[in-house]
């Protein structure tokens, strides 16, 4: 399910399809140092079309 729109995610789908599967980061890499960075925790499953509009916001 993307954690973003709630949808699912077809997993035969690839990049570039903006249905395909991307990581997202909760609290973006971009946010710099003292950010919870690239752990589990801060990661989530997401179309690449949603991540891609989400951008490096929260």
């Amino acid at each position: 399910m993307c954690q973003l729109c709630g949808e699912p995610i077809d997993r035969a789908l690839r990049y570039p399809s903006p249905r395909s599967a991307s990581l997202d980061h909760v609290v973006p890499l971009s946010h710099g140092p003292g950010t919870p960075g690239h752990v589990l925790s801060n990661c989530q499953a997401a179309h690449f079309g949603c991540n891609a509009s989400k951008g490096n916001r929260v």
